[in-house]
């Protein structure tokens, strides 16, 4: 009776925290629908960046911090219009600084939020057996640099990697410098390409985005080479 009970209240709890999320994707998608094409337009378009820069004085680097840290935690927008809104913004250095400050931070929330309620999750969704590979997973020697290599890669979902390492119980340090350094050139290329091109530069930003692809390229050869090694 107690075990019928006990997967009944599992059954719920799966019920309550898949209602949540669909609600939450819900307003999402409604948002993005209704004012993601302006804000985007809003985030790459130099001259709006820095005439909003110039309202908000001294406070436009926490305004930024703030959106960078909301971006992480709820995973649903991408991080590149951020990432050229802060060159925008404030040049190339201090863009740069301002969003890795940000994201060491989003990245922290993003830890605490797993402390709170990611073994609970893991009750929900996983079996036991599951959990254990997961537990073994990170025990393994290549899952840091896995994770790592994998920040590298465009187009994969850098924020839902970061939960999962939380989740696989990668060492918050580790995990911090493990993103951080991930992020880098992502974050690099992309303040220093809308600095350029803020200034008028666009050869130099040709160059830049140039070598960002080549950059790219060489981490995907890195990372399948990791994945056959692993395999």
């Amino acid at each position: 009776m107690a075990k019928g009970d006990d997967e009944k209240r599992l059954r719920r709890d799966r019920a309550v925290i898949i209602a949540v999320l669909g609600v939450v994707l819900a307003i999402a998608v409604v948002l993005l629908a209704l004012y993601g094409r302006e804000v985007f337009a809003f985030l790459t378009n130099g001259h709006l960046v820095q005439r909003q820069v110039e309202r908000l004085g001294p406070l436009a680097p926490v305004v930024l911090g703030i959106l960078v840290v909301a971006q992480e935690v709820t995973v649903i927008v991408p991080s590149e219009p951020l990432e050229l809104a802060a060159g925008y913004a404030f040049g190339f250095w201090e863009g740069a600084l301002v969003y890795l400050a940000a994201s060491v931070v989003g990245c922290v929330v993003i830890i605490l939020i797993v402390r709170r309620w990611g073994d609970r999750v893991l009750r929900l969704f996983l079996s036991p057996k599951r959990r254990a590979q997961l537990a073994h997973l990170k025990r393994s020697q290549r899952f840091d640099l896995a994770i790592l290599v994998a920040f590298f890669i465009p187009g994969l979902p850098k924020d839902i990697m970061a939960y999962f390492a939380a989740l696989a119980g990668m060492r918050p340090v580790h995990l911090v410098a493990v993103t951080t350094v991930g992020r880098l050139p992502s974050v690099v290329a992309a303040t220093l390409a809308s600095s350029y091109a803020a200034a008028g530069d666009w050869r130099a930003t040709a160059i830049v985005f140039a070598v960002t692809a080549a950059f790219v390229l060489a981490g995907m050869l890195v990372y399948h080479r990791v994945r056959r090694r692993s395999a």
